[in-house]
């Protein structure tokens, strides 16, 4: 009976150490939220509120228009579309230049670059709607994103009241596969 005792208690403690062996460790979910990464997107639109995070720097608060005003200098992520890391990709931006900037400025200059690629400039002499189109080289859209920095020669200062050094107005950007 004594056997038979230890016997049963081996077997449950076998038993016991079996299970907690089998049993997967809780994953480590510290720091993760139910919401997923925000998805970068290849053209934006400068007034949608989703794509405020990747509006990176030199951007002013949408107002109610379809666009926003950029500082002298800002920047944008977007994602590579597909192909374009085989056969690069073309950046438009459609812009308005307004006339009060021209009254004051008499020309803009705008200028782009991605990964250390500097692409041409565009001055823009009259007001209106404009586009800032140039063709990236595949070397320059690789990887999950692609950062794109902007330039604007002049700032302008609509008045003393608004502070602000603007660049431009944009209403969207995109990159397109070739």
């Amino acid at each position: 009976m004594a056997i038979e005792t230890t016997r049963r208690q081996i077997l449950i403690s076998t038993l016991v150490l079996s299970a907690t062996a089998c049993r997967r460790a809780e994953p480590d979910l510290a720091g993760y939220t139910e919401e997923e990464p925000p998805h970068l997107s290849s053209t934006i639109r400068a007034n949608d509120p989703q794509i405020v995070p990747q509006l990176l720097s030199g951007w002013y608060p949408a107002e109610q228009n379809p666009w926003r005003w950029t500082a002298r200098t800002f920047a944008v992520a977007l994602w590579p579309p597909p192909g374009s890391a085989a056969r690069g990709a073309i950046l438009r931006v459609r812009l308005a230049v307004p006339e009060v900037l021209l009254a004051q400025l008499k020309s803009t200059t705008l200028s782009a670059s991605i990964r250390g690629v500097q692409l041409a400039p565009e001055t823009y002499r009259q007001p209106g709607m404009a586009f800032y189109n140039r063709d990236v080289p595949a070397s320059a859209v690789s990887g999950d994103s692609v950062r794109v920095d902007f330039a604007v020669e002049k700032p302008f200062r609509p008045n003393v009241a608004d502070s602000r050094e603007l660049g431009v107005i944009v209403h969207n950007l995109s990159l397109e596969t070739k």
